[in-house]
């Protein structure tokens, strides 16, 4: 079964051969860890598991995020950054096609050898051309004034985990917006 970033919880359930519609949620009955909470429906857990991103083998931290508790109780669907910008831009009035375009705004560098090779990457938002580098998560390294990941695709879902801080920051003001990275979200007059 493949599941892909960005999909619906009954995209995900029809992948994977389960009907939504019509019948009462499964309730995954697991330890309490730091992704997934007793009671939480297995969409819920799913979605859950997908928020931070850990090396393989990695542990992964102690609790969830404020960002995951709160859409959890507030039922919200819970996505990867770069599935969650996707949502952004269709709630700001993009087409499904337009959305799906979105991949090509990414632009990503790469340094070192080819054995250890990091990865960091900017998402220039096809609104308005402003610029947003991967920020700082999980995994990450900060030389040179950017922030690098081992693999790309952590480096695409930073930046875009940056695009949607800011947004939010930008929406909801200083002290109120929910982050994903650990770096500031700032305004549009003070990009860095």
């Amino acid at each position: 079964v493949e599941l892909k970033e960005g999909m619906t919880a009954e995209e995900a359930a029809l992948a994977r051969g389960e009907r939504l519609s019509g019948e009462p949620p499964k309730v995954v009955q697991a330890p309490i860890s730091s992704h997934i909470t007793e009671g939480m429906t297995a969409e819920e857990a799913e979605a859950a598991r997908s928020t931070r991103l850990t090396a393989p083998g990695a542990a992964p931290p102690d609790e969830p995020s404020l960002e995951v508790l709160t859409k959890i109780q507030k039922g919200e669907n819970i996505a990867p950054p770069r599935g969650a910008l996707y949502q952004e831009y269709i709630a700001r009035g993009f087409t499904t096609e337009q959305a799906q375009k979105l991949k090509d705004y990414y632009t990503t560098w790469t340094i070192g050898p080819s054995h250890e090779m990091k990865f960091s990457t900017v998402f220039t938002c096809p609104m308005s051309g402003e610029h947003f580098a991967s920020g700082i998560m999980d995994n990450s390294e900060v030389w040179g004034g950017r922030v690098w990941y081992k693999n790309k695709k952590q480096s695409m879902n930073a930046a875009a985990a940056k695009a949607l801080d800011c947004f939010s920051f930008r929406q909801n003001g200083p002290g109120s917006s929910l982050q994903r990275c650990d770096d500031e979200p700032y305004f549009e007059d003070d990009i860095p």
